[in-house]
């Protein structure tokens, strides 16, 4: 599980970062929030992952899942690849190293 906790901590830290970015180039207090929230629970998941811990793999699809939805839809609405599209792909990428390791689990 090792390199699907890398993969969390690696996307937990983007999105953090993506939502202070989003908060001092538009003013969006929303975005600030979300991404703290995700974030943070995404570097959560990341340390339980590393701990071997299933419920760590749980929470970060989860919480990937609930992004490349978010991140699709506001591609979808806006046509703005900048950050919905982007966002999207590295979401969507995301789940795809996180989805072995719960293959892994299961079988």
């Amino acid at each position: 599980m090792k390199s699907a906790g890398i993969t969390a901590l690696l996307y937990g830290v983007l999105i953090l970062v993506g939502g202070i970015v989003g908060y001092t180039t538009t003013g969006s207090m929303a975005s600030a929030i979300a991404g703290s929230v995700f974030g943070l629970g995404l570097i959560v998941s990341a340390a339980a992952l590393l701990k071997s811990k299933l419920v760590g793999l749980y929470l970060a699809l989860s919480l990937t899942g609930v992004l490349t939805i978010f991140f699709s839809y506001r591609f979808l609405q806006t046509g703005a690849w900048i950050p919905g599209g982007i966002m999207a792909l590295v979401s969507l990428a995301a789940l795809v190293l996180l989805f072995p390791a719960l293959r892994r689990q299961v079988a």
